[in-house]
């Protein structure tokens, strides 16, 4: 489980890194759309890496799509979020 949130902690890590230099690149870019943005290269890196949060917690899930959506959006979401989430995860076990 450390592994994975390692994991997804570095990839949050890159996620903000890209939205960071694609802001700095694209400098017109409305703010509304940097969300959109984040999210699109969280699912992307979720999908390609084949890191899924949901299976790797052991909840059956019918599409591996939805669970790279889903982890996608969480890494979306920065290193923050992703360091709340194994601290929750690991007072919990």
């Amino acid at each position: 489980m450390n592994q994975l949130l390692g994991k997804v902690a570095a990839i949050a890590f890159l996620v903000e890194v890209l939205t960071n230099t694609i802001k700095t690149i694209v400098p017109n870019l409305n703010r509304k759309h940097i969300p959109f943005v984040a999210g699109l290269l969280g699912v992307v890196l979720a999908w390609s890496t084949g890191i899924g949060l949901l299976a790797a917690l052991q909840i059956p899930i019918k599409h591996a799509l939805l669970d790279y959506l889903v982890t996608g959006v969480v890494i979306s979401r920065g290193a923050n979020i992703v360091h709340d989430l194994a601290k929750t995860l690991s007072l919990s076990s």
